[in-house]
């Protein structure tokens, strides 16, 4: 099955191309199905310089589900997971396909915000991310939780490393929160996905499904051959939609 959940717009704020668009590349590909997953906004702003504005919500929403195509569509947003906004998180789930779980900035105790892609993040903001994570997985509220690797984007796999994808990973087996082999950070030319946490991963019999996280209509389909090459050489199992209402995952490929 060719499908991707996780794919940004120009309504993201830092992406390009129009639904259509996006669309129009999923069928010339032979897509079964082609998730929208824009960045959660808050109604107060919060976020807002990594967000479409709140009220364009409604465009967004309108523009996925009026596309007719040979293909499934889905309509999703991706969520930074907050405790004390749980509520507005769960009216949003009752209106949408799904929420993709996915962590993007690391809270520290005095207030301060720092984002996943700091190379110069401390050993604490690492335990922070896995342990911020991991609340967000127990939550109940996603299909799947994207890239738990990008905290790996700018660093080496050192001890800290390897302790936060522990936690990762043993909370993922644990609450059967599927996880994402995430291909935008190939694209970018990143650090993940990461060969040390993925092969964790697959000692462990964890599987992934495969995503874009497209922020360009040429990127849709771009890394799928790259993605399926490395989970094959680590011996990583793949999943694939199993069912959309609700959306549910199967695995495809075992090594």
């Amino acid at each position: 099955m060719r499908y991707n959940l996780h794919t940004h717009s120009f309504y993201c704020g830092h992406g390009s191309g129009r639904i259509g668009e996006y669309c129009d590349e999923a069928e010339r590909n032979g897509f079964s199905l082609l998730g929208f997953s824009e960045h959660c906004p808050f109604p107060d702003g919060l976020l807002s310089r990594s967000r479409m504005p709140f009220p364009s919500m409604e465009l967004y929403e309108r523009d996925v589900r009026s596309e007719r195509r040979p293909f499934s569509i889905l309509l999703g947003y991706e969520v930074d997971y907050f405790r004390s906004r749980r509520s507005y998180y769960e009216r949003l789930k009752e209106r949408v396909d799904y929420l993709i779980g996915g962590t993007h900035y690391i809270f520290r105790p005095d207030g301060s915000m720092a984002s996943v892609f700091d190379s110069l993040l401390s050993g604490d903001d690492i335990r922070r991310y896995a342990d911020q994570t991991v609340r967000a997985m127990s939550s109940g509220l996603f299909s799947f939780y994207a890239h738990p690797d990008v905290y790996l984007s700018e660093r080496p796999f050192g001890k800290d490393e390897e302790a936060a994808a522990a936690l990762i990973l043993d909370a993922a087996a644990e609450l059967g929160v599927p996880l994402e082999l995430n291909g935008n950070g190939h694209l970018k030319g990143r650090g993940y996905p990461s060969e040390e946490f993925w092969r964790m991963a697959a000692e462990r019999g964890i599987p992934a499904l495969v995503s874009s996280d497209a922020h360009r209509v040429v990127d849709l389909a771009a890394p799928f051959g790259f993605l399926e090459s490395f989970a094959s050489r680590i011996g990583l199992t793949l999943l694939e939609p199993g069912s959309i209402s609700p959306l549910s995952f199967r695995k495809v490929q075992a090594n």
